[in-house]
Formats: structure tokens, C-alpha cells, sequence
């Protein structure tokens, strides 16, 4: 039987960093990409949070991930960069990307981005998050290993896809809009294998092309997509721009970090920033932007809603509690926590029941 446990947030923190290090990772990478895990899991966002650390030290220590790349950011032309991350962990490569990104914005107002030779970069809502801080309205996506299939197919070959926006706001939380083109995230499938749980109905298909509830059965099959052939077509769109666009992987061309190919993932992404205040003053922007929300949230309430919540809105205020309260975690995943403190000669301490 699993049980839980509550750990600080600074104690994990300070754990991933150090194992990150350890195996090689610069100490501002390993602060970028342990703090990319934590935000995950203190947004409830758990698929792509801690359950992610083991594989991300399992790749690079088996030489599959290298820990300290040399990223390559070309501008290619006035708001274009061309951006080579070398096979690093994706959330450091796609930090460099956006701060340079943002350099070039500070300049002309608008900046694109296309990035490859990139990895798994956690969730989307790190670098809305981040662009947005700084005033800037953010387009992000990203291609990922093969999972779903064409509509009418049963043979995966678009990734799971994430599609983010973000929506900067003056000393609130911002409007972000981060969302897979599939019905789950391939990490809730994952985790509920790893425990032996079922999965909802209409989240996948077997390898048969049938509806399946088995959550291994799901990951030999194909996910489905939002909305049939709409989510399929946002999927392929994603696809093309994250991955055919940027020179990186794209369909069977990006490996999936589970499994046992020795290829790099050559994950691609792709991201608009926009300065905020480049159509208008910044405190007309704001102004604008605070009469939408008001007028959204007194909008008439559907039955059984007390409040009409903005995207990412729920994430954001889970986020605050967290901080505080700690991480739970689940026995079976601190006990990797626990192999991998052994292996690297860290303290076990916090991870035992």
C-alpha cells in the first residue's frame, strides 16, 4: 500500500540540485531544472513534476542527456533565432533560448524561436510564466515523442503536443493557457502503470485500435485527442512548427526518453514573445486587459459554479499553499528518490516514512 508523505519544498530543492550536479549539471542549470519540476508538482501538474527527476538523472548519467551543453542561439534574421541546444535538458536549453529571446524583443518587440536538439522541458507554464513576468504575451509549443495517431488511424506518430499561452498581468497571477492535444498527458499514464492503476475511458486505444482502460496497454497503443479531429489537426500543426519548421525531430524522428533507444530525443519547440505594451501604452494594456477578466468573472454562473476561475488560475493558487505546506509523496517514488540519494552518496533522511 502507498503512503504519503510531506517534505519541505526547500529540502527537495536542495536534494534534486545537488544530484543534478553531481551528475554534471552546471549549478544554474540544475537550479533551472529543478526548479521546473517543483513548480510542476506544487501546481498539482504531478505528471510532469518529481515523477520526471529519476529519468531526467537516468539519461544523462547514461550519456543520453548531455549535462552541460553548448547552446547555440543564431539570429537568423532581425526577430528570428535558430536555436541548437546540443542534446541539453530541455528546461535549460529552453531558458536560454527565451532570455535571448527576450534580448532581441527588448529591441524590436517581437521575437520567434525555433528550437531543436532539445529534451523533455517539463511544463509549458514555466516559460509563460517567465515571459510574462517580464511583459511579454508568449505563443509556446512543443513536439514530443510519438503517442497519438492521425484521426482515423490507431499508429501513433504525433506527440502528446502541448499548446501554451501567456497572458501577462500587473501584480496578479497571470492568464496562462497550457494544455496537451491529447485527452491526458502521457505522464499520468505512465504514473498510473507504475502503481497498477486503471485509466478513464477515452483516453486511449490498444494496439488494436480499440478502447482500453488499461494503463499499459494505453502506452503500447495511442492516446486520443482533444476533441477527435480538431485536436488531431491542432496536433499536426504543432507537430509541423515545433518540429519540421525547426530543423528538429518530428513524428518517429523524436525518441521517447522511456524507452530504450540510444538516439537523442531532438525534441523541438517553437515560441512567439511579444513585448505587451508594442500595440499600445502598457497602462492602456493593463486597463484592457483587467476590464476583460472583470468582465468574464461577473459573467452568470452556470449551476453548481460559485466562481468563474481564469486558466491557470487553480494551478497558481495551489502553487502558494504548497510553498508552505510541502510536497506529499508517494512511497513508491521516494523510495527512487532514496536509490538515487544511495548511488550518489546524498542523505536519505527525508524520503523515509
Amino acid at each position: 500500500m502507498s503512503t504519503l508523505k510531506t517534505i519541505a519544498v526547500g529540502d527537495l530543492e536542495e536534494f534534486m540540485r545537488s544530484a543534478f550536479s553531481l551528475s554534471g549539471v552546471p549549478e544554474l542549470g540544475a537550479e533551472i531544472v529543478t526548479e521546473n519540476l517543483i513548480i510542476a508538482e506544487m501546481k498539482g501538474i504531478s505528471s510532469h513534476g518529481l515523477s520526471r527527476f529519476p529519468v531526467y538523472l537516468q539519461r544523462i548519467q547514461k550519456g543520453l542527456v548531455n549535462p552541460n551543453p553548448q547552446i547555440n542561439c543564431k539570429r537568423v534574421l532581425p526577430g528570428v533565432l535558430a536555436v541548437d541546444g546540443d542534446n541539453g535538458l530541455g528546461s535549460v536549453v529552453m531558458m536560454q533560448a527565451l532570455n535571448e529571446g527576450m534580448a532581441v524583443a527588448d529591441e524590436i518587440g517581437i521575437c520567434a524561436l525555433g528550437i531543436k536538439q532539445s529534451n523533455h522541458f517539463g511544463i509549458s507554464t514555466y516559460y509563460c510564466e517567465k515571459a510574462a513576468d517580464q511583459g511579454y504575451i508568449s505563443i509556446l509549443l512543443t513536439n514530443a515523442p510519438p503517442a497519438t495517431p492521425p484521426f482515423g488511424g490507431k499508429e501513433q506518430y504525433f506527440g502528446t503536443n502541448p499548446i501554451a499561452f501567456g497572458m501577462p498581468r500587473k501584480n496578479r497571477p497571470h492568464i496562462i493557457v497550457d494544455m496537451a492535444t491529447s485527452v491526458a498527458a502521457r505522464g499520468k499514464i505512465i504514473r498510473a502503470a507504475q502503481k497498477g492503476e486503471p485509466i478513464p475511458e477515452g483516453w486511449a486505444l490498444d494496439k488494436d485500435g480499440y478502447p482500453t482502460t488499461d494503463a499499459k496497454a494505453a502506452l503500447e497503443g495511442v492516446l486520443l485527442t482533444i476533441a477527435g479531429p480538431k485536436g488531431s489537426a491542432l496536433s499536426l500543426a504543432i507537430e509541423f512548427f515545433a518540429g519540421v519548421l525547426t530543423g528538429a525531430g518530428y513524428g518517429k524522428g523524436v525518441a521517447w526518453q522511456y524507452s530504450a533507444s540510444q538516439e537523442p530525443a531532438n525534441v523541438g519547440h517553437f515560441m512567439i514573445i511579444v513585448k505587451a505594451d508594442s500595440f499600445m501604452e502598457g497602462s492602456e494594456y493593463e486597463e484592457r486587459t483587467e476590464t476583460f477578466i472583470s468582465e468574464i468573472r461577473n459573467l452568470s454562473l452556470a449551476p453548481g459554479f460559485k466562481t468563474i476561475k481564469l486558466p491557470g488560475e487553480r494551478e497558481w493558487e495551489r502553487e502558494q499553499t504548497i510553498v508552505d505546506q510541502g510536497i506529499a509523496m508517494e512511497s513508491d517514488l521516494r523510495e527512487q528518490f532514496m536509490s538515487i540519494a544511495e548511488k550518489l552518496n546524498l542523505k536519505t533522511e527525508i524520503f523515509k516514512a
